[in-house]
């Protein structure tokens, strides 16, 4: 063979992979081509859903700026202060933030999220502490932020699904972009659930102690703090020990947070739970002489403006005299 021919051979072998690498190439190029399309198809799935849900929880958060809670109507006698009845689908009477007093402010704070003011709606330390806890010690417990709290209340169904759950967190970016911390604070006070028919913590105050939010004494305001992680169970009305046992838990961790001293916290955890006397029977506490006036003007009101006249919160000022009415019923009755 001559050196030119010699050459040639070389080429050709030099052009062609071995036999070995061919039959690797056709066994495996196939299958990885199709796992990267596959996997591409997936992380666009993914992305997509990411901003389909992400857009769609920026709708519903800006809806909150026009967002209008229930509240009671209530009807006043001719001296345009006492309350002669009420009628509400929820007991809520909606209170600014620099409405809500400190004390309420930091008890809240205190047992649902000591680092509000330093999270963006999701905290991944608190996550990871709670998660480590679980772990470690068998328990359930949640990792949600207030605003994460807020976003399940107002948007979000009660399943326990991953995909719930990352919902919840998307909805608590888009609420906290939107709204600065005393918005947020003042929107999850005026809508948590309280128990007794009371939603937040004004119509709170009034239900279980017959006062406004901003007369609540430490231990009342650490008793309406517990109640929302579960109303059925920490209402004082429904079972007044596990509702000592929260309120001292929240009393407990302001003192860790710095919300109050040791001894305040002491002082009012060996106070006892005084409840109005309301709480036990709201359908009776009115007077029944006010009874039949009041259900026509409910009913008077829905002909004019519709049956939304127990979500709009309105004050309802009457000729009726107390007096009068109640003398009118004795000799009715006599």
């Amino acid at each position: 063979m001559s050196r030119k021919e010699s050459r040639a051979v070389q080429t050709r072998s030099a052009a062609q992979p071995p036999a070995r690498r061919r039959r690797f190439l056709r066994t495996f190029w196939f299958p990885a081509v199709l796992l990267l399309a596959i996997a591409a198809g997936g992380l666009t799935g993914i992305v997509a859903a990411y901003q389909l849900n992400y857009s769609q929880a920026a709708i519903e958060v800006a809806s909150l700026a026009t967002y209008r809670p229930s509240v009671v109507t209530r009807v006043y006698a001719d001296d345009g202060q006492t309350v002669i009845g009420e009628f509400a689908l929820e007991k809520r009477i909606p209170l600014k933030y620099d409405e809500i007093p400190d004390r309420m402010k930091n008890a809240i704070l205190a047992i649902e999220d000591a680092r509000f003011n330093d999270h963006i709606g999701i905290d991944p330390i608190r996550i990871a502490g709670v998660v480590l806890k679980n772990i470690t010690t068998g328990s359930r417990e949640g990792g949600s932020t207030l605003t994460q709290q807020l976003a399940k209340n107002l948007f979000l169904s009660r399943e326990q699904t991953l995909q719930r759950k990352m919902n919840e967190w998307l909805v608590a970016l888009q609420i906290e972009r939107y709204y600065t911390k005393q918005q947020i604070m003042e929107m999850y006070a005026n809508h948590i659930f309280l128990g007794a028919g009371a939603y937040g913590v004004e119509a709170g105050a009034e239900t279980y102690f017959n006062k406004h939010a901003k007369d609540l004494t430490l231990e009342e305001a650490a008793l309406l703090a517990g109640i929302p992680k579960a109303p059925g169970q920490y209402s004082p009305t429904v079972d007044m020990n596990a509702a000592r046992e929260r309120r001292n838990l929240v009393l407990e961790q302001m003192a860790k947070y710095g919300f109050a001293s040791a001894a305040e916290v002491e002082a009012a955890k060996a106070k006892p739970i005084k409840l109005a006397d309301t709480v036990y029977y709201q359908s009776q506490s009115r007077s029944s002489a006010f009874d039949y006036p009041v259900e026509q003007i409910r009913q008077e009101l829905e002909d004019r403006y519709t049956t939304r006249v127990a979500q709009g919160g309105l004050s309802v000022y009457t000729t009726i005299n107390v007096a009068a009415q109640k003398k009118a019923v004795e000799v009715v009755r006599a």
